[in-house]
């Protein structure tokens, strides 16, 4: 597989060895100082298809907006969202439940008696907050409050969820949103607050949502959730092993990629567009759900991230801020950088040849550090090296001095 690679402007050198892996890498120096990215490359960047950011609004006309997209809202109800349950214990909730709400007539009826019975029953109290537990002990905090609701709502069928943000100005909270005769609306039975219809955002604007624990939508070969206040791609299926995160669903830009389960094996390089402004806290969600992508591509034109040589930067005022080493990459090139500072490559499994890039000044204790496979580090002379910068790393790791300026041929032993 032929590598397409995004050359940043601050590699001035050309530099072309045969690959770490079984691959070709050919790197070519920017004509005039500018990024050079072949044509074919350029092609699998998602377009702007002109969909409607969601930036500009509340966080309360986000989740509306995303609610009345959901095509099928029964469909919420295929899932049990992040609930800890049995079967046995999900049984004895809804035989209650079914008793309770035995003489509504609509959907509205049963949610508001539901809603109503959770609010006068249980305690608030720092405690187990599972489903059950909160049911049984009549016991909980807002969590268990939001849980035990969506369970005695997911036995009567009715689509809902829990959504997790905070509570103005107090902090963390949870609450619920249901669909009721198809009509959405929000709820928070831990303070018997509503419900509310969804688009009455003054009613519950002191409620700020940052997460939903069901998935929206699916699409395109991918999967949609609300995360950390983005419409965000949670799941990736698609056997393509070159794969261009889309640009939209349903009218509106996704702006995240925090996969919150292991995505297609098949994919070995993802192509991200300028619409993807997130990819979560930390890049968890890559960093553990996207373990076989070797590569990564980042469209110019995105004003928060760069790629150079398959790793993922953050663009600063004055600097590339290194973010995230796919987890399948086995040779990495990080840009110039005066200090390669401790944990800057840390457990990652997939490294085996490192080449540091000329103007970096010295590499901090730790700097490498849990890189079982690590077996040479590419060092230019004049570069300081701590004792323990290349700690955790394989048994038969060495380092090579020389002038990297020009790598003729590099290979692996």
């Amino acid at each position: 597989m032929k590598k397409r690679i995004l050359l940043l402007p601050f590699i001035a050198a050309a530099i072309s060895f045969a690959s770490c892996s079984e691959d070709d890498l050919n790197f070519e120096s920017p004509a005039g100082g500018q990024p050079v990215v072949e044509d074919e490359t350029r092609s699998l960047f998602p377009e702007d298809d002109g969909a409607v950011s969601l930036s500009s609004y509340s966080p309360n006309e986000k989740v509306a907006r995303l609610l009345s997209k959901v095509a099928d809202a029964n469909a919420v109800t295929d899932t049990l969202g992040r609930a800890d349950i049995t079967k046995e214990q999900y049984d004895e909730i809804k035989a209650f439940t079914d008793e309770l709400v035995k003489d509504c007539a609509t959907q509205k009826e049963a949610f508001d008696v539901c809603f109503k019975w959770v609010s006068a029953n249980i305690e608030y109290d720092y405690v187990d907050n599972d489903p059950y537990s909160v049911f049984k002990s009549r016991k909980g905090v807002c969590q268990g409050y939001a849980n035990l609701l969506f369970i005695m709502l997911h036995s009567q069928s009715i689509p809902s969820m829990v959504c997790n943000g905070i509570l103005n100005p107090i902090g963390g909270h949870a609450w619920n949103y249901a669909c009721c005769d198809g009509k959405w609306y929000a709820a928070d039975p831990t303070n018997t607050g509503g419900p509310w219809g969804y688009r009455l955002y003054s009613s519950f604007s002191h409620l700020i949502p940052m997460s939903l624990d069901i998935v929206l939508y699916r699409e395109n070969g991918c999967w949609f959730d609300y995360n950390g206040g983005s419409l965000n791609i949670c799941n990736i299926t698609s056997s393509e092993e070159q794969f261009t995160v889309p640009f939209s669903v349903n009218g509106y830009q996704i702006s995240s990629l925090s996969p919150t389960v292991p995505i297609s094996p098949s994919i070995k390089e993802l192509f991200i567009g300028k619409n993807i402004t997130t990819l979560g806290d930390n890049y968890m969600g890559l960093f553990y759900n996207a373990p076989n992508v070797e590569y990564v591509h980042v469209d110019p034109e995105n004003t928060v991230f760069a790629s150079n040589l398959g790793i993922v930067y953050r663009k600063n005022e004055n600097e590339m801020q290194l973010l995230y080493i796919p987890a399948a990459i086995k040779c990495i090139e990080l840009l110039p950088m005066k200090t390669i500072e401790k944990n800057t490559v840390y457990r990652h499994n997939g490294v085996e040849v490192a080449i540091v890039a000329p103007g970096t000044k010295n590499i901090e204790a730790w700097a490498f550090e849990q890189c079982p496979n690590l077996r040479v580090a590419y060092v230019p002379v004049g570069v300081e090296i701590a004792d323990n910068a290349f700690a955790g790393v394989h048994p038969d790791f060495k380092i090579v001095r020389g002038d990297f300026t020009n790598i003729p041929d590099i290979k692996e032993d």
